[in-house]
């Protein structure tokens, strides 16, 4: 007997399987004349239904969220009628009948035919285009747009956030009107479920369905009929709403992260419009946590025995309400914007549009999604006021790249509208599973109405009700940081030109409300991330506020306790993160304001060392390296990369404290970082003067110093020298540590190998298609229209992998470091090692952002190395170029200039003391 996938195929290798399908009609070839052969529950796979959209939408009516579900992963390449002794109780026959019955209406067209492939070769918007919100204005920003709005989240008071139980919570509010408007729409938000009441009759109840990962949720509900003149008392039994992540820091963050939140109000207009509420969630309310008694909900039950509530402040009040998806369903909340005030927007058109099915319907003038409205606006007919996702018109739009931001919908009509929106990073992740589902969207007449915020770049819109709606628009809402581009790279290879371009870009998506690993997963601060976009962010943008904001929630408030995201190794990353900001910035203010935190938290660092000065993890706590196998988790490979990571942060560390004039701790540091060092030197290098066999922890023992001169021959011959050799094997590195990697074979001198290997890794994802950098990458792994669900991350494969991670835009200040040679030696760049290298490019030019303007420099390979320097006010520069001999001769602006050999006589160091330009030639 066949066993079934659900016992014995991972969700990777079901994919593959399924993918395998995938790429073949459907079903037996029929021959000419013969029906149309249409689906059914009994011949097709899960997977085969899911990669139709109108047999999808069949899935998901009658089976509302399986698409998402876990048994539709796990068995896309069974059929419905097979895996239904695995959910009997919700695949019935009765059920699959119906479903059957829908299958039915439903031609079996070729898969082929439905899915277009993803876009081969590098995106063709020019570099400088790239990036939508390049030139974003002072009167877009949110602060001038948008005034936050007066509704407050609300719990039972007093009560601790950190318990997570499930029994109901009581609320109560009396009100007053003087008469009853025309319409009046409760809005409720927070509970995963709740009863509602008004006046003493139960007027909704809802129930979450919690398979995405939204945090909050809104539910509406008409409710003029049960207003009456005078006193009115609105009553919510409800419980506890999902799980969100954030700092969980404030108090309101702390309850939003248990899901014990609640926002209400009343408005006298109909659904989706904004207007002055009735009543709303406010410190007026009385609420118990206790078994409330028979009654509770009436009019006339005396609640001066329960407590007022906790107010927890404005539904937009603070940053930490707007990270990890945690507001996401707030979507459907009239006028809430949810984005912080340092924030702008931008309108933007699709691209293009990549498919148009009109289903039941009519759809008119789809250029107007384009931006040309010469035809007149977009519009939809609709042969019945509601018609089912399966048959309703849809469109795919592409906006051409990675974006952040959300759905606009502008109607243009005298009746409402409703639509489904799904977002993806991919076309595959938009048709078959998008990461916060398939949300609707109801649009008032004449109204704007948007959906949630995430990151994507195509999205499937459904036209469900309304008869004829006209759109004034149909567009992204973006939302971005404000930057002005002002570093700068160029070259002679128009890839590397387009890597550094998407690496930027890439950590400008991430700079949101602070700086995310991903705007659209996880969302949210990490220091391992923040390490390497904020390397990209110094050497871009230069930006001051972001930065250092990021980096204060990060390590949260004195005294310090825990590791920062709860892992040793980004402690040590925060570390070398503050290091690497003051090295561009200069920024003592900034070290001062968090000088005793720095202190603490190297000093609770110290608690994870054994008394040999060996990470031993001691604190129990997540020893993460990279998503690599055995590199996550508690293995002898991850302590020793931690060891690595800690002696780096030690002795950044050190420095800082030096640079504050506190030599006592700036000395213990300094103390505890050659413990480090000789701890690893002596119990962690083998026979082969390597750290181990991968490449993680023996790059970082190069970067950090751990690993002496004399043993990067064996490190290389044994180790790296494997980076870049193409073996069809499983995951070996992210791009995150690969940035660590390139690096450390950059300082060993072995910059050919590393730049081959740059072209392999992040230019294997320009040649996929890529407009940002993916969270994860093997240029082995699997490249055709499913190649999102092979990536893999987080334990886990497939859509939920990020397809623009900050962690991942480590290209950028590697060619900035090591093509133009751009690395500070003091804060501010009052010092500077200029080091120029063309490893086989023909020229190179950019510049770098310091306190004191751009530093500039250009390079080129003309009989003779030409590097032309533009050194701003305040900085010295020492410039290493090649040489032909020891003793050659440097020119510089036409004149010798006395020089130092070095690199073994291979090139020659010269001192620049003054502002201005300078041109240095060497043979």
């Amino acid at each position: 007997m066949k066993k079934s996938v659900l016992t014995r195929v991972t969700p990777f290798i079901a994919a593959s399987l399924a993918l395998a399908w995938l790429l073949q009609p459907p079903a037996p070839a029929r021959a000419a004349g013969a029906p149309t052969p249409h689906y059914s529950v009994d011949r097709f796979t899960i997977g085969a239904l899911l990669a139709n959209p109108r047999t999808r939408a069949v899935l998901d009516e009658y089976l509302h969220g399986f698409s998402a579900a876990r048994i539709a992963v796990k068995g896309r390449d069974e059929t419905l009628r097979e895996v239904q002794p695995f959910d009997s109780s919700r695949l019935t026959n009765a059920v699959l009948a119906k479903i059957n019955a829908a299958l039915a209406k439903i031609p079996a067209t070729s898969v082929a035919a439905e899915l277009s492939q993803p876009p081969n070769g590098p995106t063709q918007i020019p570099d400088a285009q790239l990036d939508p919100a390049r030139h974003l204005q002072p009167s877009q920003l949110e602060s001038v747009l948008h005034r936050p709005l007066p509704e407050q989240y609300i719990w039972t008071y007093p009560h601790t956030a950190h318990s997570y139980g499930l029994r109901p919570h009581y609320f109560r509010r009396s009100f007053q009107i003087t008469s009853v408007p025309a319409r009046a729409t409760l809005y409720l938000a927070g509970p995963r479920q709740a009863t509602i009441y008004l006046n003493g009759k139960e007027v909704g109840h809802y129930q979450l369905n919690l398979s995405f990962p939204m945090g909050v949720r809104v539910y509406q509900q008409d409710v003029a009929r049960w207003l009456r003149p005078g006193k009115n008392v609105l009553a919510i039994e409800a419980v506890r709403g999902p799980m969100a992540g954030n700092e969980a820091q404030a108090p309101v963050s702390r309850h939003l992260r248990a899901g014990k939140i609640l926002a209400a109000m009343i408005v006298p207009a109909a659904r989706g419009i904004p207007a002055p509420p009735l009543m709303m969630s406010d410190a007026k309310w009385r609420a118990t946590a206790r078994q409330a008694p028979a009654g509770w909900q009436r009019t006339g039950f005396n609640d001066s025995a329960w407590r007022q509530v906790d107010d927890l402040g404005g539904i937009e009040s603070t940053i930490g309400l707007l990270q990890a998806n945690a507001d996401a369903g707030m979507y459907a909340w009239p006028g809430y914007d949810g984005i912080s005030p340092f924030l702008a927007q931008y309108p933007l058109n699709a691209l293009e549009v990549r498919r148009v099915y009109a289903g039941v319907g009519v759809i008119k003038n789809v250029q107007a999604l384009t931006g040309d409205t010469h035809g007149g606006p977009f519009a939809v007919m609709l042969p019945a006021k509601h018609v089912s996702r399966t048959d309703a018109p849809q469109v795919l739009l592409d906006f051409g790249r990675e974006v952040n931001g959300r759905i606009e919908l502008q109607s243009e009509s005298n009746a409402s509208a409703e639509v489904t929106v799904q977002y993806g990073e991919s076309t595959a992740e938009a048709l078959l599973q998008p990461y916060l589902g398939v949300d609707p969207i109801y649009i008032p007449p004449h109204g704007t109405a948007y959906g949630p915020k995430s990151a994507f770049r195509y999205a499937v819109i459904r036209f469900t009700g309304g008869r004829a709606t006209r759109f004034r628009a149909i567009r992204l809402d973006g939302i971005a940081y404000p930057v002005k581009y002002q570093g700068s790279f160029e070259s002679s290879s128009p890839l590397l030109n387009k890597m550094w371009t998407i690496g930027a870009y890439t950590a400008h998506l991430c700079m949101q409300d602070d700086i995310w690993d991903a705007p659209k997963r996880d969302r949210n601060r990490w220091a391992g991330d923040l390490d390497v976009s904020g390397r990209t962010i110094d050497d871009v943008f230069g930006d001051h506020f972001l930065m250092q904001d990021t980096l204060n929630r990060l390590i949260g408030p004195a005294p310090i306790h825990k590791a920062v995201n709860g892992i040793p190794g980004y402690s040590a990353l925060w570390v070398n993160t503050l290091f690497n900001y003051y090295l561009h910035t200069g920024s003592t203010k900034e070290l001062e304001r968090v000088q005793t935190r720095l202190v603490e938290l190297l000093d609770y660092m110290k608690k994870d060392l054994n008394r040999y000065a060996v990470f031993s993890d001691l604190t129990h706590a997540w020893t993460f390296v990279d998503w690599a196998p055995g590199m996550s988790g508690d293995t002898r490979q991850t302590r020793m990369a931690t060891q690595f990571e800690y002696y780096q942060a030690f002795k950044d560390g050190a420095y800082l404290l030096r640079v504050l004039h506190d030599d006592k701790d700036a000395g213990r540091m300094a103390t505890e970082a050659a413990a480090l060092k000789a701890a690893a030197q002596k119990y962690m290098l083998n026979a082969q003067a390597t750290f181990g066999d991968r490449w993680q922890p023996n790059a970082y023992a190069v970067l950090s110093g751990v690993a002496t001169k004399g043993e990067y021959a064996a490190i290389w011959r044994h180790v790296l020298a494997q980076v870049g050799t193409p073996k069809y094997r499983s995951y070996v590195i992210t791009p995150y540590y690969n940035f660590y990697v390139v690096s450390a074979m950059a300082k060993m001198g072995h910059r050919r190998a590393a730049l081959k290997w740059i072209r392999q890794y992040w230019g294997g994802m320009v040649q996929e298609g890529a407009t940002s950098f993916w969270e994860a990458y093997n240029p082995t792994w699997f490249k055709g229209f499913m190649y999102q669900a092979s990536l893999q991350a987080d334990g886990v494969s497939g859509f939920f992998v990020s397809l623009a991670h900050g962690w991942s835009s480590g290209v950028t200040p590697w060619l900035m470091r090591q093509v133009l040679g751009i690395r500070p030696t003091a804060g501010g760049f009052a010092q500077v090692d200029i080091r120029p290298d063309l490893i086989g490019l023909k020229w190179a030019k950019g510049a770098e952002p310091t306190p004191h303007g751009l530093l500039r420099v250009a390079i080129r390979d003309d009989k003779g190395y030409i590097t032309t320097i533009h050194l701003p006010p305040q900085v010295e520069a020492s410039v290493s170029v090649p040489v032909s001999a020891p003793d050659a001769k440097v020119i510089v602006n036409g004149k010798p200039m006395a020089s130092v050999a070095t690199d073994g006589g291979r090139r020659a160091v010269v001192r620049l003391r003054r502002p201005g330009k300078y041109v240095v030639t060497s043979h």
